[in-house]
């Protein structure tokens, strides 16, 4: 356990607009360079965390909203993870606008198809934690609120997307429950750092499961 976890009272509350630009910091951290490769340099000005954090997460009605965000919160305010979920009840499709141009929408084309394939699950879209906070338990207590945000919102099952080269979080997330149901191949760019495919992971959930085990978060 990092030293700076040890000891941090946390709080896990729903995202506020103020936590725009830590969510977009944790977008970008899960999302292996894929976030970079879509909306770098298309706002003249702003960094690529803030054109994410502007167009993405402060306006409210988008899929990567602040209002679908959890965020663990230290002892001094200070945002140690964060997830982004929400009820998958159809397919999601980018709408046209003027920060994401016809090559931009591509890269995400193979996300696209495995949110189709996850339609009528409890979707987490991203998660991540900090360096310093890492190996404390905070990734397994974000993980629970989905499986209770499926529950609530009637729906058996979680899932996720991930790269399969990243073989630690793939295993660790094999270990608490989730099981690979799809695949595509990636767009190949030079911002991103996974290679080969992307996966769809589901996990059944039945009452009373919650996830176990160790592993990162």
């Amino acid at each position: 356990m990092s030293p700076h976890a040890r000891g941090v009272e946390l709080t896990i509350r729903r995202a506020m607009p103020d936590d725009a630009l830590s969510c977009a910091q944790l977008l970008l951290m899960a999302a292996h360079g894929m976030a970079e490769a879509v909306f770098s340099d298309l706002v003249p000005g702003l960094s690529t965390e803030q054109i994410i954090a502007s167009h993405r997460i402060e306006p409210e009605g988008r899929p990567s909203s602040h209002t679908n965000w959890w965020v663990v919160e230290g002892d001094h305010s200070d945002i140690a993870g964060g997830m982004n979920a929400y009820a998958l009840r159809e397919v999601f499709r980018p709408s046209r606008e003027e920060v994401l141009t016809d090559e931009r929408i591509r890269m995400l084309r193979p996300m696209i198809e495995l949110n189709a394939e996850a339609t009528g699950t409890f979707y987490i879209n991203a998660l991540a934690v900090f360096p310093e906070y890492r190996h404390a338990g905070f990734g397994r207590r974000l993980i629970a609120l989905a499986v209770q945000g499926a529950r609530e919102a009637g729906m058996a099952a979680v899932s996720l997307t991930t790269f399969e080269d990243d073989r630690r979080l793939v295993s660790y997330y094999r270990k608490i429950g989730f099981a690979a149901v799809a695949s595509r191949p990636l767009q190949p760019h030079a911002r991103l750092q996974a290679k080969g495919n992307v996966i769809l992971m589901k996990m059944p959930i039945d009452d009373g499961a919650a996830p176990s085990g160790s592993g990162p978060g």
